[in-house]
């Protein structure tokens, strides 16, 4: 090989790995995808990634290049991972050159959110609504989940910077809090945990958590333990939001109305479910031709789960669910030729142990540490069986091979 070619093919690889980082891809997933594709291009090279940063060293004869790439976590994106892994495809099989590959990476990491402000809002809104069905309440519980998801959403559609930026989960459950608990004295009847969590659901770092896991049970344990680290300090964040938010309201008294409501009957969910799922459309910035995979993914998932939990019990039924979502997943990567993570991820959704981890941090800040310490054990092992389920699952439908 040529060293011009050599380059060139480098580059693209580095170009690749960045674009998988930015949307989202898991250590061990972006490491082996990278070192798969420096096989195809009969290259020698050796990556760590980690959440920040790409390392990577590529062998030319006696020669090493050694790069750095600085990158930025943003969250997963379904829609550009889609994109990514086709331009990769054309590439590989010479039907593009590496330089307009690299020119279509560009195109596809600066393209906008496919999803506008209102539908943006509209994802709170349900998401909210969604959770607090799929967590149990009333009616009454339903309206002020709404009320406060529309304040969320709209309040999340700022894009702060600096300080600001940094302690944006604190000041949206700051926001969450103070409007549930000022509800709350209004109308006493309102079950105020539920709808705070089921509002401040969708920041909640459960993936996060569960892909770290992950990670740490790769042996990336660099970026598994710093990616730990990094949702536990969201969760701190949201809960030392809540609590300041019910220290404000409790400043503030005025009459209250005694309003008695049912409770939403169980039934209920067979119609808020699909819905729910659908939402991670917007979550995951999906494409819009996606929407039926990502609520069929959802659907499938928790239902799982909840068949497993019915039977084996709580961690034994989060290892089903992630082992039924595991499995699936692959097939359907391997019949559409497409990333399974299109509906992995909205498939574990449900699952993920994030609200566990916020309940565990309410009862430290309550000084219940017994409950706190036996909440974040719970956390940890119903992340660990969701974690291990996939991997079962990856075990009994061997995934596709990443190109």
């Amino acid at each position: 090989m040529e060293r011009p070619d050599f380059i060139r093919r480098v580059k693209f690889i580095l170009k690749f790995g960045k674009a998988l980082h930015t949307v989202g891809a898991p250590a061990h997933t972006l490491e082996g995808t990278m070192q798969e594709m420096c096989g195809l291009f009969n290259i020698k090279g050796s990556i760590v990634s980690l959440p920040t940063a790409i390392f990577s060293s590529f062998s030319y004869g006696d020669e090493d290049i050694t790069k750095i790439e600085r990158v930025e976590p943003v969250g997963v994106n379904l829609g550009k991972l889609s994109y990514v892994d086709l331009i990769s495809r054309e590439v590989i099989e010479e039907k593009i050159s590496f330089e307009e590959g690299s020119r279509k990476l560009d195109d596809v990491l600066n393209s906008a959110d496919p999803y506008g402000k209102r539908i943006r809002v509209l994802c709170f809104v349900l998401s909210a609504a969604g959770f607090m069905v799929l967590f149990g309440g009333t009616w009454g519980d339903l309206l002020g989940s709404i009320l406060i998801g529309l304040l969320v959403g709209a309040l999340a559609l700022a894009k702060p910077i600096g300080l600001v930026a940094q302690l944006f989960e604190a000041i949206v459950a700051v926001v969450a809090a103070l409007t549930t608990y000022l509800l709350a004295k209004l109308v006493p009847g309102l079950n105020i945990a539920v709808v705070i969590l089921s509002t401040l659901i969708i920041f909640m770092p459960g993936l996060f958590i569960t892909i770290a896991i992950a990670e740490i049970a790769t042996q990336n344990l660099t970026s598994g333990t710093s990616r730990l680290v990094g949702g536990v300090f969201i969760l701190l964040k949201l809960t030392f939001g809540v609590f300041i938010g019910s220290k404000i309201a409790s400043w503030f008294t005025f009459p209250s109305i005694n309003i008695e409501f049912h409770t939403i009957p169980a039934w209920v969910t067979i119609f808020t479910l699909p819905i729910t799922a659908l939402m991670a459309t917007v979550i995951f910035k999906a494409n819009r031709s996606d929407w039926i995979w990502v609520t069929l993914a959802g659907v499938f998932g928790y239902s799982c789960s909840k068949m497993g939990t019915h039977y084996m019990g709580s961690e034994l039924g989060m290892f089903f669910g992630g082992a039924c979502v595991g499995a699936v997943s692959n097939i359907f990567a391997r019949i559409q030729n497409r990333p399974s993570s299109i509906f992995q991820f909205p498939g574990i959704i449900l699952l993920v142990p994030g609200s566990v981890g916020y309940r565990s941090l309410s009862f430290l800040f309550e000084r219940d540490v017994v409950g706190g310490l036996e909440m974040a054990f719970t956390m940890i092992t119903l992340a660990m069986a969701l974690v291990v389920g996939v991997f079962l699952g990856n075990i009994i439908v061997k995934p596709r091979r990443s190109f």
